[in-house]
């Protein structure tokens, strides 16, 4: 039951997205077939326009049509590219996918072992010192960290390019300018958890019946990593959507670069094309989160 009602909601959601996404863009001022045209067209050629368009209909009209050809899945043409939105998202996604899948690695692969050797820091005055850095490594924004690497990295010590080559080791550095941040949060939240979970009594037992330290510990940060699995949900989540000042940086043609294209653009179909196409993948992601979390611990399925 648990599953078949989060089935249900995330099929909800999509339905409610998209049909946010199409009234959101029906309130935005401006006429996009003036758009295409300039400011010099003829108001004969914007009448016309604006029929090839379909923007001459009625929007429940153009809601049902937009609807229907969203089941087949048929996104529309692009009013810039003149190409079906489904072709451009498709092309763009992949690069963000990636982008995100590399930065979530970099977050966990380094925040779990430095949150551990945090965590066995005794001394006040050390761990003072760690809270101080691992505040500013939240704290600094991207763009900044973004601009300062390609600097350093790209062209003082040349050890990365400064831009997006199509080469993998290209998108090294803007994935460690945005895992930075995050992996600040990722160590403030397990040192907590670490910390929280040291205090329980089940390790006092362990520990009075003899458990040796090495167990001890991996019972520790088992039980301290379990919690951050709806935490990496809202970094991939984030990732996908948030990238964009990045991609502008690193010149990355991502799904970020296209929404700002069609957006200074006024391309209604692929702004809503790429918002329903990216909610939906997140909303997925959400679920499949929410399975994993579920499946890793048990309790949660009882407790919804």
């Amino acid at each position: 039951m648990y599953y078949i009602k989060k089935l249900f909601k995330m099929i909800f959601s999509i339905f409610l997205i998209g049909t946010i996404s199409f009234l959101l863009l029906e309130l935005i001022p401006g006429d996009p077939a003036m758009a295409i045209l300039g400011v010099e067209s003829t108001p004969e050629d914007i009448a016309m326009m604006r029929e090839t368009l379909g923007l001459n209909k009625g929007v429940l009209e153009r809601y049902l049509i937009w609807g229907a050809n969203l089941l087949s899945g048929n996104l529309g043409n692009s009013f810039k590219y003149g190409e079906p939105v489904s072709t451009l998202i498709k092309e763009r996604l992949p690069l963000t996918l990636e982008v995100a899948i590399i930065t979530v690695i970099m977050v966990v692969l380094v925040s779990v072992p430095v949150s551990f050797s945090i965590y066995r820091i005794r001394n006040k005055y050390a761990r003072k010192v760690i809270d101080f850095l691992i505040g500013l490594c939240v704290s600094l924004p991207s763009f900044w960290i973004g601009i300062l690497s390609m600097f350093i990295f790209g062209v003082i010590l040349r050890w990365f390019s400064i831009g997006y080559n199509k080469s993998f080791t290209s998108l090294l550095l803007p994935c460690l300018v945005i895992a930075i941040p995050n992996i600040g949060v990722f160590i403030s939240y397990v040192k907590n958890n670490l910390d929280k979970e040291l205090r329980e009594e089940y390790i006092k037992y362990l520990y009075v019946n003899g458990v040796k330290k090495f167990w001890l510990n991996i019972y520790i940060l088992k039980n301290s990593i379990i919690p951050i699995i709806p935490l990496l949900g809202i970094l991939i989540i984030d990732l996908i959507t948030g990238v964009v000042i990045v991609e502008q940086i690193f010149s990355i043609p991502g799904i970020g670069r296209l929404m700002v294209t069609a957006v200074i653009n006024r391309d209604i179909p692929l702004v809503q094309g790429i918002i329903f196409y990216t909610s939906a993948v997140l909303v997925i992601i959400n679920f499949f989160i929410d399975i994993i979390y579920s499946l890793v611990d048990p309790r949660i399925r009882g407790e919804r």
